[in-house]
Protein backbone atom coordinates (compact mmCIF):
# COMPACT_ATOMS: atom_id res chain seq x y z
CA UNK A 1 0.00 0.00 0.00
CA UNK A 2 1.25 3.48 -0.82
CA UNK A 3 1.43 6.54 1.97
CA UNK A 4 0.56 9.12 0.42
CA UNK A 5 2.25 12.64 2.16
CA UNK A 6 -0.35 14.82 3.20
CA UNK A 7 2.09 18.12 3.35
CA UNK A 8 3.39 17.41 -0.58
CA UNK A 9 1.10 14.52 -1.96
CA UNK A 10 4.12 12.44 -2.99
CA UNK A 11 4.07 8.44 -2.53
CA UNK A 12 5.72 6.71 -0.37
CA UNK A 13 6.28 3.17 1.32
CA UNK A 14 3.56 2.25 3.83
CA UNK A 15 6.71 1.29 6.62
CA UNK A 16 8.19 5.03 5.66
CA UNK A 17 8.38 7.18 8.64
CA UNK A 18 8.98 10.14 7.06
CA UNK A 19 7.96 11.82 3.43
CA UNK A 20 10.96 11.41 0.96
CA UNK A 21 9.91 14.52 -0.68
CA UNK A 22 9.77 16.85 1.93
CA UNK A 23 10.73 15.30 5.30
CA UNK A 24 7.45 15.33 6.76
CA UNK A 25 6.61 12.95 9.91
CA UNK A 26 3.97 10.69 9.27
CA UNK A 27 3.69 10.30 12.93
CA UNK A 28 2.19 13.56 13.53
CA UNK A 29 -0.73 14.85 11.46
CA UNK A 30 0.51 18.38 10.00
CA UNK A 31 -1.93 21.29 10.58
CA UNK A 32 -2.31 22.85 7.11
CA UNK A 33 -2.52 26.80 6.73
CA UNK A 34 -5.05 27.35 4.04
CA UNK A 35 -4.27 30.34 1.78
CA UNK A 36 -5.51 33.49 2.70
CA UNK A 37 -6.66 35.24 -0.77
CA UNK A 38 -6.00 38.87 -1.18
CA UNK A 39 -9.61 40.65 -1.04
CA UNK A 40 -9.77 41.96 -4.87
CA UNK A 41 -10.61 45.58 -3.82
CA UNK A 42 -7.24 45.82 -2.44
CA UNK A 43 -3.97 45.88 -4.66
CA UNK A 44 -0.85 44.76 -3.23
CA UNK A 45 2.44 45.82 -4.25
CA UNK A 46 5.74 44.46 -2.67
CA UNK A 47 8.19 47.16 -1.35
CA UNK A 48 10.27 48.81 -3.54
CA UNK A 49 13.62 49.14 -3.26
CA UNK A 50 16.91 49.87 -5.36
CA UNK A 51 18.46 47.00 -6.63
CA UNK A 52 20.70 44.81 -4.67
CA UNK A 53 19.75 47.27 -1.38
CA UNK A 54 18.75 45.66 1.56
CA UNK A 55 15.20 46.28 2.50
CA UNK A 56 14.35 47.95 5.68
CA UNK A 57 12.69 46.17 8.03
CA UNK A 58 10.91 48.49 11.12
CA UNK A 59 10.51 47.58 14.36
CA UNK A 60 6.77 46.00 14.99
CA UNK A 61 4.12 48.88 15.44
CA UNK A 62 7.27 51.55 13.87
CA UNK A 63 6.93 53.70 11.08
CA UNK A 64 8.93 52.08 7.91
CA UNK A 65 10.53 55.57 7.47
CA UNK A 66 11.01 56.87 10.70
CA UNK A 67 11.65 54.09 13.07
CA UNK A 68 11.65 55.81 16.44
CA UNK A 69 7.65 57.02 15.15
CA UNK A 70 5.19 54.56 16.27
CA UNK A 71 2.50 53.48 13.07
CA UNK A 72 -0.25 55.74 12.68
CA UNK A 73 -1.29 54.34 8.78
CA UNK A 74 -1.02 51.59 6.59
CA UNK A 75 -0.21 52.66 3.01
CA UNK A 76 -3.08 51.19 0.77
CA UNK A 77 -0.66 50.42 -1.71
CA UNK A 78 2.47 48.63 -0.66
CA UNK A 79 0.95 47.91 2.76
CA UNK A 80 4.31 49.77 4.66
CA UNK A 81 3.40 51.13 8.24
CA UNK A 82 3.84 54.81 8.28
CA UNK A 83 3.50 57.72 10.76
CA UNK A 84 1.54 61.06 10.61
CA UNK A 85 4.32 62.77 9.05
CA UNK A 86 4.87 60.49 6.31
CA UNK A 87 0.48 59.85 5.20
CA UNK A 88 0.08 61.86 2.04
CA UNK A 89 -3.79 61.99 1.20
CA UNK A 90 -4.26 60.69 -2.46
CA UNK A 91 -8.21 60.92 -2.97
CA UNK A 92 -9.69 58.28 -0.36
CA UNK A 93 -6.55 56.40 -0.04
CA UNK A 94 -3.32 56.63 2.44
CA UNK A 95 0.00 56.69 0.63
CA UNK A 96 3.43 56.93 1.90
CA UNK A 97 5.57 58.87 0.48
CA UNK A 98 7.19 57.18 -2.03
CA UNK A 99 3.87 55.70 -3.54
CA UNK A 100 2.67 58.83 -3.83
CA UNK A 101 5.45 60.48 -5.99
CA UNK A 102 5.10 57.30 -8.31
CA UNK A 103 1.15 57.27 -8.33
CA UNK A 104 0.24 61.45 -8.14
CA UNK A 105 0.23 63.64 -11.03
CA UNK A 106 2.23 66.57 -10.97
CA UNK A 107 -0.50 68.93 -10.17
CA UNK A 108 -0.47 67.51 -7.08
CA UNK A 109 3.03 67.34 -5.88
CA UNK A 110 3.70 71.18 -5.92
CA UNK A 111 1.66 74.17 -4.11
CA UNK A 112 -1.55 75.04 -5.70
CA UNK A 113 -0.81 78.37 -7.96
CA UNK A 114 -3.48 81.02 -7.51
CA UNK A 115 -4.66 82.64 -10.72
CA UNK A 116 -5.14 86.55 -9.77
CA UNK A 117 -8.86 87.36 -10.39
CA UNK A 118 -9.46 89.10 -13.30
CA UNK A 119 -9.78 93.04 -13.36
CA UNK A 120 -13.70 94.81 -12.62
CA UNK A 121 -15.34 96.16 -16.01
CA UNK A 122 -14.79 99.53 -16.60
CA UNK A 123 -18.42 101.46 -16.47
CA UNK A 124 -19.99 102.53 -19.78
CA UNK A 125 -20.29 105.72 -18.26
CA UNK A 126 -17.83 107.76 -15.80
CA UNK A 127 -19.19 109.10 -12.82
CA UNK A 128 -20.28 112.95 -12.54
CA UNK A 129 -17.23 114.84 -10.89
CA UNK A 130 -17.81 116.62 -7.62
CA UNK A 131 -19.80 120.41 -7.57
CA UNK A 132 -16.93 122.70 -8.18
CA UNK A 133 -14.25 120.19 -8.89
CA UNK A 134 -12.78 120.42 -12.70
CA UNK A 135 -13.02 117.23 -14.49
CA UNK A 136 -9.28 115.42 -14.93
CA UNK A 137 -8.94 114.43 -19.04
CA UNK A 138 -5.33 113.39 -18.14
CA UNK A 139 -1.82 115.12 -18.48
CA UNK A 140 -2.16 118.24 -20.93
CA UNK A 141 -0.87 117.49 -24.01
CA UNK A 142 2.74 118.72 -24.44
CA UNK A 143 4.02 121.99 -26.56
CA UNK A 144 5.76 121.58 -29.68
CA UNK A 145 7.59 124.23 -30.56
CA UNK A 146 6.35 126.10 -33.57
CA UNK A 147 7.92 124.81 -37.31
CA UNK A 148 10.16 127.55 -38.84
CA UNK A 149 10.24 128.64 -42.23
CA UNK A 150 13.75 128.72 -42.83
CA UNK A 151 13.37 129.20 -46.71
CA UNK A 152 10.75 131.28 -46.43
CA UNK A 153 13.27 133.30 -44.18
CA UNK A 154 15.93 133.22 -45.99
CA UNK A 155 13.97 134.50 -49.48
CA UNK A 156 11.66 137.22 -47.59
CA UNK A 157 14.86 138.92 -46.08
CA UNK A 158 16.57 139.15 -49.65
CA UNK A 159 13.45 140.46 -50.61
CA UNK A 160 13.36 143.02 -48.30
CA UNK A 161 16.90 144.36 -48.97
CA UNK A 162 16.29 144.59 -52.19
CA UNK A 163 13.02 146.99 -51.81
CA UNK A 164 15.03 148.79 -49.62
CA UNK A 165 18.16 149.24 -51.70
CA UNK A 166 15.45 150.16 -55.05
CA UNK A 167 13.90 152.95 -53.21
CA UNK A 168 17.27 154.44 -52.09
CA UNK A 169 18.57 153.71 -56.15
CA UNK A 170 15.51 156.29 -57.36
CA UNK A 171 17.32 159.04 -55.53
CA UNK A 172 19.93 158.91 -58.55
CA UNK A 173 18.73 160.90 -61.80
CA UNK A 174 19.97 158.56 -64.24
CA UNK A 175 18.41 155.35 -62.65
CA UNK A 176 15.12 157.52 -62.08
CA UNK A 177 15.07 158.35 -66.21
CA UNK A 178 15.86 154.78 -66.65
CA UNK A 179 13.27 153.33 -64.42
CA UNK A 180 10.98 155.44 -65.70
CA UNK A 181 11.13 153.94 -69.12
CA UNK A 182 9.91 150.57 -67.64
CA UNK A 183 7.32 152.08 -65.43
CA UNK A 184 6.13 154.75 -66.78
CA UNK A 185 3.74 155.23 -63.33
CA UNK A 186 6.24 156.01 -61.33
CA UNK A 187 5.86 160.08 -62.25
CA UNK A 188 2.72 160.25 -61.17
CA UNK A 189 3.99 160.21 -57.76
CA UNK A 190 5.61 163.46 -57.66
CA UNK A 191 9.08 165.51 -60.00
CA UNK A 192 12.67 163.62 -59.41
CA UNK A 193 13.68 163.63 -56.48
CA UNK A 194 10.74 161.50 -55.64
CA UNK A 195 10.97 161.52 -51.89
CA UNK A 196 7.16 159.92 -51.46
CA UNK A 197 8.59 156.84 -53.46
CA UNK A 198 11.48 156.27 -51.33
CA UNK A 199 9.03 156.56 -47.85
CA UNK A 200 7.22 154.00 -49.80
CA UNK A 201 9.79 151.79 -50.56
CA UNK A 202 11.31 151.92 -46.91
CA UNK A 203 8.29 151.48 -45.30
CA UNK A 204 7.70 148.15 -47.73
CA UNK A 205 11.07 146.66 -47.20
CA UNK A 206 10.94 147.20 -43.36
CA UNK A 207 7.52 145.37 -43.09
CA UNK A 208 9.15 142.69 -45.39
CA UNK A 209 11.81 142.05 -43.05
CA UNK A 210 9.17 142.10 -40.10
CA UNK A 211 7.55 139.30 -42.25
CA UNK A 212 10.70 137.08 -42.87
CA UNK A 213 11.47 137.59 -38.88
CA UNK A 214 8.14 136.34 -37.78
CA UNK A 215 8.78 132.71 -40.56
CA UNK A 216 11.97 132.29 -38.46
CA UNK A 217 10.20 132.49 -35.33
CA UNK A 218 7.51 129.86 -36.21
CA UNK A 219 4.34 132.10 -37.33
CA UNK A 220 4.98 131.23 -41.21
CA UNK A 221 1.36 132.02 -41.82
CA UNK A 222 1.33 135.54 -40.05
CA UNK A 223 4.82 136.24 -41.72
CA UNK A 224 3.03 134.91 -45.31
CA UNK A 225 0.09 137.30 -44.66
CA UNK A 226 2.53 140.66 -43.89
CA UNK A 227 5.00 139.44 -47.08
CA UNK A 228 2.80 139.30 -49.66
CA UNK A 229 0.42 142.40 -50.06
CA UNK A 230 4.15 144.55 -49.33
CA UNK A 231 5.60 142.36 -52.36
CA UNK A 232 3.09 143.14 -54.39
CA UNK A 233 3.09 147.05 -53.60
CA UNK A 234 6.75 147.58 -54.21
CA UNK A 235 5.60 147.12 -58.09
CA UNK A 236 4.87 150.83 -57.72
CA UNK A 237 8.31 151.68 -57.91
CA UNK A 238 10.20 149.00 -59.16
CA UNK A 239 9.64 145.89 -57.19
CA UNK A 240 12.87 145.93 -55.40
CA UNK A 241 14.35 145.32 -59.08
CA UNK A 242 11.65 143.04 -59.71
CA UNK A 243 14.10 140.13 -58.15
CA UNK A 244 12.68 141.34 -54.73
CA UNK A 245 8.91 141.21 -56.22
CA UNK A 246 9.26 137.30 -57.14
CA UNK A 247 11.50 136.32 -53.95
CA UNK A 248 8.75 138.01 -51.65
CA UNK A 249 6.09 136.15 -53.31
CA UNK A 250 8.51 132.59 -53.23
CA UNK A 251 9.45 133.38 -49.77
CA UNK A 252 5.07 133.76 -48.24
CA UNK A 253 4.62 130.90 -50.19
CA UNK A 254 7.10 129.00 -48.50
CA UNK A 255 6.31 130.31 -45.06
CA UNK A 256 2.69 129.71 -45.26
CA UNK A 257 3.62 125.86 -45.99
CA UNK A 258 6.71 125.78 -43.03
CA UNK A 259 9.17 125.41 -45.57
Amino acid sequence: MVKRCQVCGANNRDDAGFCSACGASFAVTPTVTPAVKPVPSVRVVSPISPAGAPIRVPPPGMCHYHSNLPAVYICNRCGRPICRDCAKMYGDLVLCPQCYLMVAPLSYVGPVTAVPAPPPPAPLFAPAPPVGVAPAFGPPPAAYPPARSTWGFLLSLVAGIMILLNAAALLSAGFYAWWVGIFPWIPYFGAFPPFILLAIGVILGVIVLLGSVLMILGYGTIGAVVVFPAAVITLLFGGGFIVGFVLGIVGGILGMLGR
